[in-house]
């Protein structure tokens, strides 16, 4: 399905007044894939009649706005990032009489929770608070429930002891059938919720902000406002992790320094 920008912007600005979100700033091509492939599941062949389906159905756009929701993460994703967040960083934040951590973009929430383990691995998750959040509710509840498949066990497993993890990762967690379940424990600080980060106000005051291939998505002005948030809602020498195949742009150099280049690792000056 071949889809000219003119035509994508169209239906864009007419998603936006239909049903308010706006996804006018995200990546064109990103936004194409991901419309062909709906496209494909509801046996459509031309974006017009693509476009119809959407405007006039809320499941159908309900649907979409999944499709356009980027749900790649797992446990201890990027481990050498991880090591050096719990080898470094953490020995900072430990400063701190109180942190407030703000995961964005959670997906299913395996983010959240490898930094609640290695948190309390480290003695400091009782004076924590984690945010984690995004704009999709369906993998939101994924994350609440704190469910996961058996199968991807062996590398998250593999995931953690690379990243510095001092037990079994196993230790965190309670065999449900094919699935298994992360304690109680990790949870209890640890608040999932909607927001989004286009439209929705900052969150303030954090210590730690990590948003891994998240703003990839998104163009270079919605980038830089996304970017602007995180500076506005860190305080004074806060860290900023971004996932490996994203990086600062060149005007941030004032606002942040590179505390681990190659690990995606900055500090708040």
């Amino acid at each position: 399905m071949k889809i000219a920008d003119p035509k994508l912007i169209e239906f864009l600005n007419n998603v936006k007044s239909q049903y308010g979100d706006d996804f006018t700033n995200y990546n064109y091509n990103t936004l194409k894939r991901r419309i062909a492939i709906h496209a494909i599941k509801l046996n459509v062949d031309t974006f017009y009649l693509y476009t119809q389906f959407i405007l006039n159905d809320k499941e159908i756009f309900n649907e979409m706005f999944s499709h356009f929701s980027i749900n790649v993460t797992e446990f201890f994703r990027e481990p050498e990032q991880m090591k050096i967040f719990k080898d470094v960083v953490l020995s900072y934040l430990e400063t701190f009489p109180y942190l407030k951590i703000w995961c964005a973009g959670c997906s299913t929430g395996e983010e959240a929770y490898s930094l609640s383990i290695l948190l309390l691995e480290f003695g400091l998750l009782h004076k924590c608070q984690i945010y984690a959040t995004d704009f999709n509710n369906k993998v939101l509840q994924q994350a609440k429930n704190g469910l996961y498949d058996i199968e991807k066990f062996d590398k998250a497993s593999l995931n953690y002891k690379k990243s510095g993890g001092e037990n079994e990762f196993s230790d965190y967690f309670v065999k449900k059938g094919k699935f298994y379940q992360i304690k109680k424990k990790l949870q209890e600080k640890i608040l999932f919720f909607n927001h989004n980060l286009v439209t929705d106000s900052i969150i303030n005051n954090f210590q730690l902000i990590i948003c891994k291939n998240v703003v990839i998505y998104f163009n270079r002005d919605l980038k830089d406002t996304i970017l602007n948030k995180f500076d506005n809602s860190l305080v004074s020498n806060g860290f900023l992790i971004l996932g490996s195949c994203e990086f600062l742009p060149n005007q941030f150099e004032r606002t942040f320094k590179i505390y681990s280049k190659n690990s995606k690792v900055y500090q708040k000056r």
